[in-house]
């Protein structure tokens, strides 16, 4: 009977996949029905070594690859084996990008097949767990796909059958306890000694504000200006197009900081997004269905209802309003353990449906709400609409 990290990877290596089937995704495991397309989208790199470093920061874990699952009670149980074909996959590319992409490299990192001769097939790798106490990172989710930025740097953690990002505050704690641990130099006396060095290197031509969209570097440029007293840096890359929208990544002014990212979306006032929350927009993106671009999902950030002018968002925001997405206007809000969650905002429509002769008695009402949900009723209770009379609308 497979119930552990353990005993699952004696049925994968006895070539017995299917004994995995029933059991949820937990803090060792996780499922997937379809290969990682790591050659066509970057995207999926993302999310391969995200997992792996999210496994290897939690005790060790095992991915297999051929498995569907099915939502039960919001938890994904292994359902039936798809398996996945052998000739189509790169082993060597997946052992290559986990060794460049998560930092350090994880130790005994295994990729293998387990299924009999003519049974379908089901790829798995195995993270076991670390013991040299390092806390290992992925580039973060920010910048074009596929072109990780070398400054950044983001660390995944593994929450039952949820992976979520290590809110900065705490890598900043975890960083200063190494520091003082360790005997170096404080963390200001380094940065102050990266800040010389690139003084005495001299003058850098990097690119400018808008570089990259001829047609809207004016536009850029002149947001810049105006929000440039939120601590603006010099850009850290080329700006590039999503969709309507135009972005550009910033370093910020002071050494150490994270950065932010300028965003314009036509007929809204800019907006300048600190990284830690513009990475936690794309990540909340990653779940639409189908592979859809994130940020054509969740769609972009923007200023609170009302305001007309620039808007910063900080790294300690809280909620964040977007729009523009496939997913309609929403916001997302942050706990206080630093997760993420989106929400749709409350939409209202003039539309009458067959619902609204439902306790009427025949009368044309004057207004009536509606809301899901699903209350919970005592004994001689009951559920139902309520008509607003004319006076009160």
């Amino acid at each position: 009977m497979v119930k552990d990290l353990k005993s699952a990877l004696v049925a994968l290596e006895a070539h017995r996949p299917g004994s995995l089937l029933g059991l949820r995704e937990t803090q060792w495991l996780d499922a997937k029905k379809a290969l990682y397309r790591l050659t066509e989208d970057p995207k999926a790199v993302e999310e391969l070594t995200k997992a792996v470093a999210a496994f290897a920061n939690g005790g060790g874990g095992v991915i297999v690859v051929g498995i569907a699952t099915r939502l039960e009670h919001d938890e994904e149980v292994l359902d039936h084996v798809v398996g996945v074909d052998p000739a189509v996959v790169n082993v060597d590319q997946i052992r290559k990008l986990i060794r460049q992409r998560v930092s350090p490299a994880p130790r005994g990192v295994r990729v293998g097949w387990s299924g009999a001769e003519g049974a379908e097939r089901v790829l798995f790798i195995e993270i076991p767990a670390q013991t040299d106490h390092a806390l290992f990172a992925v580039p973060a989710a920010v910048g074009k796909p596929g072109a990780p930025r070398p400054d950044t740097v983001a660390v995944p953690m593994r929450d039952g059958d949820s992976t979520y990002w290590l809110p900065r505050a705490e890598i900043v704690q975890l960083f200063s306890a190494g520091v003082r641990a360790s005997g170096v130099p404080t963390a200001q006396a380094l940065a102050d000694l990266v800040r010389q060095a690139v003084s005495e290197a001299g003058p850098v031509s990097g690119p400018r504000v808008g570089q990259g969209l001829p047609d809207r570097e004016r536009e850029m440029k002149a947001a810049y200006e105006e929000l440039a007293d939120a601590g603006l840096g010099e850009p850290a890359g080329e700006a590039w197009a999503q969709g309507a929208a135009a972005l550009q990544d910033l370093r910020h002014e002071v050494g150490g900081e994270p950065g932010w990212v300028l965003c314009l979306v036509p007929g809204h006032p800019a907006v300048v997004v600190a990284e830690p929350v513009w990475q936690a927009i794309v990540e909340t993106g990653r779940r639409a269905a189908g592979g859809q671009d994130p940020l054509a999902a969740v769609g972009f950030p923007l200023p609170p209802a009302g305001t007309d002018a620039p808007w910063v968002i900080p790294a300690d925001a809280r909620r964040v309003d977007l729009d523009g997405g496939s997913w309609g206007p929403g916001h997302l809000t942050c706990s206080g353990r630093g997760v993420w969650r989106w929400q749709p905002a409350p939409r209202f429509s003039l539309d009458r449906g067959r619902s609204a002769e439902i306790g009427t008695g025949g009368q044309t009402p004057a207004l009536r709400l509606r809301a899901p949900g699903e209350p919970a009723l005592g004994r001689g209770e009951h559920a139902g609409g309520r008509q607003v009379p004319a006076h009160a609308a």
